[in-house]
């Protein structure tokens, strides 16, 4: 209930009080003398009576009107708030044109409250006209943006395929490998756009190559190609046999034997050399069985921390136990003596062979014994027997 609803109602309740006040009230009525000038006396007294009833009554209904008009009001800055509004601010003035009888005051005006309730719809309506302007500009905003965009898009769809089209290939990374070899494998992109180019797809080409460990392919703007190569590195070469005969084939850390030794560029006296490994058929790029990694992975550490230990020997011989264990036969370069080791190498083990080996040949025994085994913590060695002729 608003402030102007409850002035009302107070000033209605007022007025019915102050009604049933002059009802109680009656003045005494003066002793006729006779009896007819008592009867007009009674009927006048009751005639005014009735008017005065009929006067408040009217009052209090325009009163009551008023206050539920106000209730019924619709929302503020209609056209039918005005008009209601005028409507009641007229009541006021056309019921309180003279006093009631009895002394009771006409209902007031409220046109102060009116005002205020028209300044509010006003600026509602002000409101309502600005945010729809907003709305109307902010649309027109994004149209043109949409527009700038299309225009954009169909300029780019001309002019950057014949900006970013592969004129140059750059690469980098390679030890062995020649330059034509890579361009090979990438393909004819010539007349390819760089930004359409499936960067994937050049890389699998490029890592087909058995010589190839890892490539990275990338754009280098606005026209250029950009391949970083990683070569597999050898730690030893393998004497492979198989239905073909005997090969040689450099290996990596990574048991991939991956070119064979017959060009300049894979010829390396420093590798160790090993044998015991037999293919059916052999091709560049396979990998050696799972059970033998560690042998390669511990030949890549040894031979970038201690790589004159590898030297001392000449070979190194893979003996299968079974399917799925192995040992190691190393042979010296200076002695006929075989050194027996496990499959998991280290340079401290190598090293005490080595040094085994010179107190052996120090005290005469150059070829003697005939085999030294390094598999246990002692060491066990195993001497010739003397055939008689």
């Amino acid at each position: 209930m608003t402030e102007i609803e409850m002035r009302e109602r107070q000033l209605a309740e007022k007025q019915k009080t102050q009604t049933e006040r002059m009802l109680t009230r009656q003045p005494q009525a003066k002793q006729p003398q006779t009896g007819q000038p008592q009867a007009k006396q009674s009927q006048a007294s009751q005639s005014q009576n009735e008017r005065s009833l009929l006067l408040v009554s009217d009052t209090y209904s325009v009163n009551i009107l008023h206050s539920t008009t106000r209730r019924e009001t619709s929302m503020p800055g209609t056209a039918a708030s005005k008009g209601i509004t005028n409507k009641l601010a007229a009541e006021p003035a056309r019921v309180g044109s003279g006093r009631s009888p009895g002394g009771l005051t006409p209902f007031p005006r409220v046109a102060p409250a009116m005002v205020k309730l028209t300044e509010s719809a006003d600026r509602l309506s002000a409101a309502i006209v600005r945010t729809k302007k907003t709305q109307k500009s902010s649309s027109l905003h994004i149209l043109a943006a949409f527009a700038l965009f299309c225009v954009l898009a169909a300029a780019a769809a001309v002019v950057l395929p014949r900006i970013t089209k592969i004129e140059s290939i750059r690469i980098s990374g390679l030890e062995t490998l020649s330059e034509n070899a890579i361009v090979s494998a990438i393909g004819a992109i010539g007349d390819e756009s760089l930004l359409t180019l499936n960067l994937k797809e050049i890389k699998a080409r490029i890592e087909q190559n058995p010589r190839v460990a890892q490539a990275r392919v990338f754009r280098m703007l606005p026209s250029a190609l950009g391949v970083e190569v990683h070569e597999r590195s050898a730690v030893a070469v393998i004497m492979i046999s198989s239905d073909q005969g005997s090969k040689l084939a450099l290996i990596d850390g990574e048991g991939t034997a991956f070119a064979l030794v017959e060009a300049e560029d894979s010829k390396s006296p420093d590798l160790p050399v090993i044998s015991g490994v037999h293919f059916e058929q052999f091709q560049p790029g396979q990998r050696l069985p799972d059970m033998l990694k560690p042998l390669f992975v511990n030949l890549q550490k040894i031979r970038n921390e201690s790589p004159e230990l590898l030297l001392a020997f000449s070979e190194i011989q893979i003996v299968r136990i079974s399917e799925y264990s192995a040992e190691l036969l190393m042979y010296p370069v200076h002695m006929k003596t075989a050194v027996r080791m496990p499959l998991r190498l280290s340079a401290d083990a190598l090293r005490n062979s080595l040094v085994v080996l010179d107190i052996l040949r120090s005290r005469g025994y150059g070829n003697q014994p005939s085999e030294i085994d390094f598999q246990s913590g002692t060491v066990v060695y195993q001497t010739k027997e003397a055939v008689s002729g």
